[in-house]
């Protein structure tokens, strides 16, 4: 039902926030009337916005990404855009109160300067790397962060988030939609407001299972992980402040190749990863052919859901865990050890979708400082884990009919001995890459890591 809102304030209010177009100011007005759920002043934290704000024990919560293009976007027209988007999506300028009974987000006033950085660069990298150490408190007004830099006639654009708000796949969903706006803005004049207002309840993972299949999802309680002693040999598990990343990149012939050879055998993509992965870890950790050894892999949940366009921006994923009996003399063994449980795994009707039922139990039936107490005792970070994004629809992510020619992803910086390489393709290229709180001994570990992936890659 519409509601009527004082133009005159709501206009005064959007314009103090930072929006300069007087025709989006209208029709975003207009677009509130018609939703009054936007005009909230606190939400409540969803399930999964709970499990990330638990993760703060494990990790810096943040989750990273950068896309980049051959031109320079706009700046006015992306600030207005993003002002759209945030008063559309709220939780993305709100407080995280850390309610001992019920935490949720209470929206907060913000200027459009308080999340996006904007800078004339002449050193890229080092513009990244100052960037990505960074992280952002629950108390701050914002949760996340854009870098808009320029460099050389070209725009690189950073994100960072708080993972409470969404993960990969639902990065994904708001960078479409916000390159969609974006290109319909600057193009054709059309005001930037149609952004997701979905649902951003874990529950919509089973509205579009039959009766009878979602009965039975209903009650999968169980996520046994099956437990695993192998880890990066880091000197020691001390936790510093320090952000570290390490990354590689596999260009479009080798990658591709190893794409055919797995796709020949019956593997997938991330079944080549989770194998070089293996392979390399095998190499710096000195495991032999016939170790057993176990490592996760991140599933979107969004399979399961017909129209993913119809939910909110909103954390949808869940892992698995590929335990092999043993890690075999080479990449290809390996691969084909991977294959075979990855399959097993994946005749699962259910698979990813156990032990959200009794999550959800746990943080409906107890306040949250009791909820947060018990999850603790059952939940098992994963050690060794893999999370692939995959591959990048550069016609979804143009701007203004501009292509990416570049992208990066890093998750949040992990507590030793946790070690989870994400990964993403675009244009044909591989880029993986691992988030930690370590030193730089901890650096060039890392980098012994990937060179040792890139070559197990390669090799095929």
């Amino acid at each position: 039902m519409a509601i009527k809102i004082d133009k005159e304030k709501e206009t005064v209010s959007l314009k103090n926030k930072g929006l300069t177009d007087e025709s989006v100011i209208k029709d975003l007005i207009a677009f509130k009337e018609r939703n009054p759920n936007l005009l909230k002043k606190r939400l409540p934290c969803e399930m999964y916005d709970k499990v990330n704000l638990m993760c703060r024990k494990y990790m810096d919560r943040m989750a990273r990404f950068e896309v980049d293009y051959d031109f320079e976007v706009n700046e006015e027209a992306f600030k207005n855009v993003m002002v759209c988007c945030f008063e559309i999506a709220p939780f993305l300028h709100s407080r995280v109160i850390n309610s001992p009974i019920a935490p949720y987000w209470k929206i907060s006033d913000y200027h459009i300067n308080d999340a996006i950085i904007v800078k004339r660069v002449d050193d890229i990298e080092k513009a990244k790397e100052d960037f990505f150490c960074r992280e952002i408190p629950l108390s701050n007004n914002v949760q996340i962060n854009i870098g808009l830099f320029y460099c050389k006639g070209k725009s690189y654009i950073l994100f960072i988030w708080n993972h409470m708000c969404f993960d990969g796949g639902g990065y994904k969903s708001f960078w479409t939609d916000v390159c969609k706006n974006y290109t319909d803005y600057v193009l054709n004049g059309v005001s930037p407001i149609n952004f997701a207002t979905g649902s951003r309840n874990y529950t919509e993972v089973y509205k579009d299972l039959d009766k009878e299949t979602q009965r039975h999802a209903k009650k999968q309680f169980a996520n046994i992980s099956p437990r695993d002693n192998h880890h990066f040999p880091f000197s020691n598990n001390n936790i510093t402040d320090n952000v570290i990343i390490g990354s590689t990149t596999v260009d479009e012939q080798h990658f591709s190749k190893a794409k055919a050879y797995a796709k020949s055998k019956g593997a997938t993509v991330n079944d080549l990863l989770l194998s070089a992965y293996i392979d390399a870890l095998g190499k710096i950790a000195g495991y032999g052919e016939n170790e057993k050894i176990s490592v996760s892999s991140a599933t979107d949940l969004r399979r399961y859901i017909k129209d993913p366009s119809s939910i909110g921006y909103t954390n949808h994923v869940s892992f698995i865990h590929c335990a092999i009996d043993r890690k075999g003399k080479n990449i290809k063994e390996t691969l084909e050890i991977v294959s075979n449980k990855t399959k097993e795994i994946k005749s699962d009707p259910f698979m990813g979708l156990h032990g959200l039922p009794l999550l959800n139990i746990g943080y409906k039936t107890m306040v949250y400082l009791q909820a947060e107490a018990v999850v603790k005792l059952f939940y098992r970070n994963p050690t060794l884990s893999v999370s692939n994004v995959g591959a990048i629809d550069t016609r979804a992510f143009s701007l203004a009919n501009n292509p990416p020619f570049s992208a990066f992803v890093a998750g949040a910086a992990k507590n030793k001995p946790c070690a989870v390489m994400t990964a993403l393709s675009i244009n044909g290229e591989l880029k993986a890459s691992m988030c930690l709180h370590g030193t730089a001994e901890d650096k060039k570990l890392l980098d012994k890591f990937f060179l040792e992936f890139k070559k197990s890659i390669e090799s095929i």
